[in-house]
């Protein structure tokens, strides 16, 4: 007998601590992309192609950080979405 009424006290506070559920806002924080200005991207350019064809490390380099860039900016995509 103690065994069902303690059993039904505690059903009882359980279904007290049933309430509304609510939705919070998901913050997407994406880090801040570097705008460069199209002189600058020239000037770049020129210097990667008048570097000997023997320097693979800076052009390796540089497409990893494009590749970088290419992340922030989905990032960003899908953070408009969701603010949207």
């Amino acid at each position: 007998m103690k065994k069902t009424a303690l059993l039904i006290v505690a059903l009882g506070l359980l279904t007290a601590c049933e309430g509304p559920v609510y939705r919070t806002n998901l913050e997407v924080y994406c880090p801040p992309i570097k705008h460069y200005s199209p002189e600058f991207n020239e000037a770049l350019a020129s210097e990667l192609e008048a570097l000997p064809q023997s320097h693979e490390i800076i052009p390796n380099t540089i497409r990893d950080y494009a590749k970088l860039r290419d992340r922030i900016r989905a990032c960003e995509t899908e953070r408009d979405k969701l603010d949207g």
